[in-house]
């Protein structure tokens, strides 16, 4: 969790929900990051001393690396400041979004884990979860884990699909002698054909305009797991495509150039990386972020109830499973 100590209060209901749902049965540790030394200092011993009584002593709070925050030297700093006037969004929020799409499982304190589950500040689980969701998808054979997909804008990262269509053509070009890859008709590069590609793109046409290297914010679907909830074992973001895709579009700038959202981009991430079989979407945790709609599940272990922002909810998690394949 990246905690604000603007929002240290929302971090230790959140915790405490997730406590009483799920964690006092199965015990895992917490890290909870901080994007600075000075921001660490603004969080009271005595809010420390409480949320280390929820956890039952097992949070430690880490501080984010200097790398993994900061604008990089090689960005323009006049286009950022234009950015931040015409598209909006603050330095901290876009500076969140590319700790996560780039940076988060690389954190000393999280070198020992495979398996990671990301909690955000305001957040409620609106059922007990009495089995251990890594242990599912364990048992399936996943890696990613999501609770349901959602739409993205695109007036905030308007040069995103373009840039991900652009690396998609150049890495597989410069794999195209890989055993992983197979031969597409129709003169397209070398590219794996049981990755998801289809979740991200329109149809065949656009998957085939995405791996040419000339699609675009046309052929993009704008599908996004929503991923405020995501549980990923890393290997995923530690596989050498994940790690060429983030370099690619971390020296495109548009981290802070635009608005580029760590949900679009680890979507795009997944399809680039796992078959659909290697996706688990969860339907009964009840879970919901910033009182948003979310799915009620109608069992006895939720509190919720299928009204208001929980009334006919659509998940849209068939956008994976039922994606389009070349």
């Amino acid at each position: 969790m990246l905690v604000a100590p603007s929002r240290i209060h929302q971090a230790t209901l959140a915790l405490l929900n997730v406590e009483n749902r799920f964690n006092r049965r199965f015990q895992y540790p917490y890290v909870l990051f901080t994007a600075s030394e000075e921001e660490s200092a603004m969080i009271t011993e005595e809010e420390k001393r409480k949320i280390d009584w929820i956890t039952q002593g097992r949070a430690k709070f880490a501080v984010l690396t200097e790398e993994s925050w900061d604008i990089p030297d090689f960005y323009d700093r006049s286009r950022v400041e234009e950015s931040l006037h015409t598209i909006g969004f603050s330095f901290g929020y876009r500076a969140m979004c590319r700790f996560y799409s780039g940076f988060f499982w690389q954190h000393p304190a999280l070198a020992q884990y495979d398996w990671l589950w990301r909690l955000d500040t305001d957040i409620e689980f609106h059922c007990d979860i009495p089995y251990d969701p890594i242990d599912r998808m364990i048992d399936v054979g996943a890696l990613y884990g999501f609770v349901q997909v959602n739409e993205d804008a695109n007036w905030v990262q308007p040069s995103l699909a373009r840039n991900v269509s652009e690396f998609l053509f150049d890495y597989y070009q410069s794999h195209s002698t890989s055993a992983d890859v197979v031969s597409i008709n129709g003169g397209l590069p070398l590219a794996p054909l049981e990755v998801n590609h289809g979740f991200v793109w329109h149809g065949k046409e656009g998957i085939e305009k995405a791996l040419r290297g000339q699609a675009g914010s046309n052929e993009w679907t704008k599908m996004c797991m929503y991923n405020n909830f995501e549980i990923s074992h890393r290997s995923i973001w530690e596989s050498e495509i994940y790690t060429a895709f983030f370099k690619h579009l971390d020296r495109a700038g548009g981290f802070f150039y635009e608005r580029w959202g760590d949900s679009p981009v680890h979507s795009f991430g997944v399809a680039m990386t796992l078959r659909k079989d290697q996706v688990v979407q969860f339907h009964d945790l009840g879970y919901q972020h910033q009182g948003w709609a979310y799915e009620c599940a109608q069992l006895d272990r939720c509190t919720c109830s299928q009204e208001d922002v929980a009334a006919d909810f659509d998940d849209q998690g068939y956008a994976w499973f039922n994606a389009s394949t070349l």
